[in-house]
């Protein structure tokens, strides 16, 4: 079963988007982007506070309650978790999963605190990588703007003992350009994990989806561009890829 997941960046109550995180503009409400990729079908929903790492204040909090009264599908939010109560706001306040990164750079077991009261179904490592050379990414925290000299490959191996669910994983280098994922990254990434992998940055049609499902273990894709400026929706991507063989949760 696969999943099409729609990620909105927010920064200051809007919804942003730019080119390997910079150069970001506004793209619209964030209660509104949600409740249109809902309704087109929208496997998932994740909410990531741009800044809040930066402010040490996650503005999704007051979003989540009013988003998933309206909003029936899996949420998933983060951005300045650092503490358990970090997360415990966001779980109050309706999120299902929460997405973690520089925190969990900072102090690891944060993230087994998180995992063994909500279950490691409920923390998805958050992994924003860069390409240093053939096979070899590194870490980046702070929504790309953080250099932390760790290989995502021997990172993934540490953090994932902590009780990490899920990984959602973003080669910064193609975010936004929309000429595909870095193909290499995720099988390498298959080849030390079974955690199941939402892969992102770069989609930008069917096909890029189609190449990076063929990957054995691939399960789910993180969406920006292609969803904010309307180039496809959900139900367009779904109806595509299904005539290919793939099964989704709903159509």
């Amino acid at each position: 079963m696969k999943r099409i997941i729609a990620k909105l960046d927010v920064k200051s109550g809007f919804v942003i988007k730019g080119i390997e995180f910079e150069g970001v503009r506004k793209v619209g409400d964030p209660m509104k982007m949600a409740k249109k990729y809902f309704n087109e079908n929208i496997d998932e929903i994740i909410y990531l506070d741009c800044v809040a790492s930066l402010y040490n204040r996650n503005h999704i909090v007051d979003l989540l309650s009013k988003v998933s009264e309206e909003v029936f599908i899996p949420i998933s939010a983060g951005g300045g978790i650092r503490t358990f109560n970090d997360a415990k706001k966001l779980f109050d306040n309706g999120a299902d999963k929460i997405v973690i990164n520089t925190g969990a750079v900072k102090n690891p077991k944060i993230v087994k605190e998180i995992s063994d009261y909500y279950g490691s179904q409920a923390v998805v490592l958050q992994l924003d990588c860069k390409k240093l050379d053939k096979n070899k990414w590194e870490v980046y925290t702070d929504y790309g703007r953080e250099r932390t000299g760790i290989d995502a490959i021997d990172w993934l191996k540490k953090i994932s003992k902590y009780g990490v669910g899920e990984i959602l994983a973003t080669v910064i280098d193609n975010d936004g350009k929309k000429d595909g994922l870095d193909i290499d990254f995720f099988k390498n990434l298959k080849d030390v994990t079974d955690l199941p992998i939402i892969a992102s940055g770069g989609i930008g049609n069917h096909s890029h989806i189609e190449q990076i499902f063929k990957i054995g273990g691939i399960d789910a894709v993180s969406i920006s561009s292609i969803f904010h400026y309307n180039n496809y929706t959900a139900n367009v991507l779904k109806l595509r890829l299904k005539k290919k063989g793939f099964v989704f949760r709903s159509l």
